[in-house]
């Protein structure tokens, strides 16, 4: 599995540790808030940093760096906004010019009057593989924001050949895109083992997750390692 990992890359070590995280696990809502603040912490394109949620049908901002960030959000629930967007296609919404933005005139709106520039929103998975959130990232710099949309949008259009960390980010960006790209690798490995479970059992992929989730739990290992001995082994 690769790994882009340097000493205090605290940002990529929980976006990986969160694609290794059963959906289920009461460590995710404290991964999705640490992941908010620390991208606003460490990333320097990025003013401010939450992440958006499902909740009862609806959206919610189940973390924010700041209260700012949480009024952006808000704005976005009612006539949609990038934030949910992302969720809902499982792909990043760049918005390069918030001040043009016809489309979502209440997100437009908030973000204008306190400064905002541009925007990213990003889907975060846990272990099942579908995204449960929305990382979204606020600057008032937009073309610092350009240069970390592009590096994340690398990560997603590397499909056929490795993945390379741009030697021009910041270390917080660094972290962000190596942390998306090592996600993208435990995520292989998780769906490639629920795939043989399915073999293995007949079981539906419901059915094979859930059960790869409590051979974790029996063998006091991470979702992540359980996947990789049943890939390694192919065996249940």
């Amino acid at each position: 599995m690769p790994s882009h990992r340097a000493p205090g890359d605290l940002l990529h070590d929980r976006l990986i540790g969160l694609a290794g995280t059963p959906d289920a696990d009461p460590a995710v809502p404290r991964s999705l808030i640490a992941i908010a603040q620390l991208s606003a912490d460490r990333i320097a394109a990025v003013s401010y940093a939450s992440v958006t949620g499902r909740l009862s049908g609806g959206y919610t901002t189940v973390a924010a760096s700041s209260e700012l960030a949480g009024a952006v959000d808000q704005a976005q629930y009612a006539d949609g906004g990038p934030c949910v967007a992302a969720l809902d296609s499982g792909e990043p919404m760049l918005v390069e010019d918030i001040s043009a933005v016809m489309t979502w005139p209440g997100f437009r709106e908030t973000a204008v009057e306190i400064g905002l520039r541009a925007s990213l929103s990003i889907p975060l998975f846990a272990g099942r593989g579908t995204p449960i959130a929305s990382l979204n990232l606020y600057g008032r710099d937009a073309a610092a924001m350009r240069e970390l949309s592009a590096a994340v949008l690398s990560v997603y259009n590397a499909t056929l050949v490795a993945w390379e960390c741009p030697d021009d980010l910041d270390r917080g960006a660094g972290e962000l895109v190596g942390g998306l790209n090592d996600a993208f690798a435990v995520r292989a490995v998780v769906q490639q083992a629920i795939g043989v479970v399915m073999a293995l059992t007949a079981k539906d992929l419901a059915g094979a997750y859930s059960s790869l989730c409590v051979r974790a739990a029996q063998t006091g290992s991470t979702l992540t390692q359980a996947a990789a001995q049943v890939v390694s082994g192919r065996r249940w």
